[in-house]
């Protein structure tokens, strides 16, 4: 396996590790070169960033409508120069709002981050981070909140409002110092040198940066689970090329040491269909078209929404696909059957298993089983 391919798979099933970014960016590129094959979470300086909370009542019926309630608003605030902001929105039951990028450029982040082979899992506030990672009991709580970077003097200062676990205020102010806020001491201040680990608690505003048409919880480990096939057959051509040179090897000094009248080449050509259909099915698989297939896949199960893949397996020299998952209603078992049917290059998608999960798992487990076109049009 080249070293470009594993650190591409090695970064697919990372765990992302957090980066505190600062407008610029700098720190990151350097972080890129040092940390080839990783993944990552950036998390971005307050001082990167531009703060709204839509007023109550408003009709933002979802993150779509408040991402375009926010351009507006900060286009209106900061003219022309909005058009460049990334927008990240959030929503917690009735109170929304968004962030906007302005100190950093989010194509220059992921092409640094797609240059080192890095991936960029998230892009979030500071601020929204540190909330997460407070107690349950604090973010479940009524008063201020303080999130701040810098020295006195010179610091930067988001003031989060919460009425009993709910987001009703967010402020981005620049103090001398915490005095400057007022005299109502806030209920928890938080830094950039704090450990942002998330706590199980109420819900805390997680908007990111990154596009969420290219995100779901479904696509990484479809993903993993492909490029772990094909980083199986990749391995297993290898190990046939040098089990046939090996063998071949060997015949060769045998053969020299007790020439044969007549060459009989039939340890050649039984050690050469093995690796034969080994490579076949590497290459095969290789060509694939694995990105419009787990879309598929992805798009099918979060349209049921309680679908939970546990796992695929594929042969392209046959052209079949097995996926195997969880589900609390066979009903929606069959439908996601006849929906994956219904889709161009699929063919004989049969339900072929149902049974009671094993313990420690919720629903009941099902497998499908399918052709379909591969690279190659079979």
């Amino acid at each position: 396996m080249s070293e470009r391919l594993r650190q591409q798979l090695s970064a697919r099933l990372a765990r992302p590790r957090r980066v505190f970014v600062t407008p610029g960016g700098d720190e990151f590129e350097a972080w890129c070169r040092e940390h080839p094959g990783t993944a990552v979470e950036l998390v971005v300086s307050a001082r990167a960033l531009h703060e709204l909370v839509a007023e109550p009542g408003l009709p933002l019926a979802d993150l779509d409508a408040v991402q375009a309630y926010a351009q507006q608003q900060f286009a209106h605030y900061f003219g022309a120069s909005a058009q460049r902001f990334a927008i990240a929105p959030w929503k917690l039951g009735d109170a929304a709002g968004a962030s906007a990028l302005h100190g950093l450029d989010l194509a220059t982040l992921r092409a640094q981050a797609e240059a080192a082979r890095v991936r960029l899992a998230a892009v979030r506030p500071a601020w929204a981070a540190w909330l997460a990672s407070l107690p349950a009991a604090t973010r479940a709580g009524s008063g201020r909140v303080v999130w701040h970077e810098g020295a006195e003097g010179a610091m930067t200062a988001v003031v989060i409002v919460l009425d009993r676990g709910r987001v009703t205020g967010l402020q981005s102010r620049r103090v001398q110092s915490l005095a400057d806020l007022g005299a109502e001491a806030p209920v928890a201040v938080g830094t950039p040198a704090d450990q942002l680990t998330a706590n199980a608690g109420p819900a805390a505003p997680q908007p990111d940066f990154l596009p969420r048409s290219g995100r779901s919880p479904l696509a990484w480990p479809l993903a993993a689970t492909g490029m772990l096939v094909l980083a199986t057959a990749a391995w297993s051509t290898v190990d046939s090329h040098r089990a046939l040179e090996a063998a071949l090897a060997a015949r060769d000094r045998v053969a020299s040491l007790r020439p044969a009248p007549t060459p009989r080449p039939a340890a050649r050509s039984r050690a050469e269909p093995a690796e034969n259909r080994s490579a076949v099915e590497a290459r095969a698989l290789l060509a694939m078209p694995w990105e419009p297939l787990l879309t598929r896949v992805e798009t099918v199960g979060a349209d049921a929404r309680t679908i939970a893949w546990l796992g695929l397996d594929a042969s392209a020299g046959r052209g079949e696909l097995r996926l195997e998952g969880l589900t609390p209603d066979k009903l929606l078992a069959l439908q996601l059957a006849e929906q994956l049917g219904t889709t161009p290059g699929w063919r004989q998608v049969v339900l072929s298993r149902f049974s009671a999960a094993e313990t420690g798992l919720v629903g009941q487990r099902f497998e499908i089983q399918a052709r379909v076109a591969t690279g190659g049009g079979s």
